[in-house]
């Protein structure tokens, strides 16, 4: 019986290999071209990653753009890593990676959910972001939530729901945004 059962288990393992590496799992790319550059009192211009930045992404599809909103300058970056899990993780980490402490961190309401606000210090300079995680509908700050939203997407081929992207929000230097307003002329944040 124990010799069945493990080769069972080993057909079922090799089955699901199978149809991960052959079927091809929506991304968010229709979600995410949809983002427009300018709009109603925005506009917006790609910026290009850094090295680093290419390095950590991978094959991921990442998006970074400079949105102007009246006299703020909001740096976006969305990451979809359906093509490698790899991209996405903790951003906690990535700050700390590239030499940021966290000196404060808060639950920030946004439509469909919450975000995580981060106060962010190295030497003497002081940084801020927002980060969440959005299928589109809903959102959260929980990298813990994200992987297991990724899972289940894996172990459906895509049918338990939309894939959820990274986005991180960071002012530019020197400035220090007042987020609800940012939210307030920047719906489109939360219409992908």
């Amino acid at each position: 019986m124990s010799r069945r059962f493990l080769w069972v288990v080993f057909g079922f393992a090799v089955a699901l290999t199978l149809i991960w590496e052959f079927v091809k799992i929506p991304d968010a790319s229709n979600r995410l071209n949809r983002l427009p550059l300018t709009g109603f009192g925005f506009a917006a211009r790609d910026l290009p990653l850094s090295e680093l930045e290419r390095s950590i992404f991978g094959n991921a599809q990442v998006i970074k753009r400079l949105y102007r909103t009246g006299r703020q300058g909001v740096v976006v970056q969305i990451v979809d890593a359906t093509r490698d899990r790899h991209a996405v993780h903790d951003p906690l980490y990535c700050f700390r990676g590239a030499g940021w402490e966290i000196a404060a961190e808060a639950r920030l309401p946004v439509p469909g959910g919450y975000a995580r606000q981060l106060t962010l210090r190295r030497s003497a300079d002081i940084a801020e972001a927002v980060v969440w995680f959005s299928d589109g509908s809903s959102r959260h700050a929980s990298a813990p939530a994200h992987w297991w939203q990724t899972v289940l997407r894996r172990l459906t081929c895509g049918v338990s729901g939309p894939e959820p992207v990274m986005v991180i929000l960071q002012p530019l230097q020197g400035e220090t945004p007042i987020w609800s307003d940012v939210f307030g002329r920047l719906p489109l944040l939360f219409d992908f």
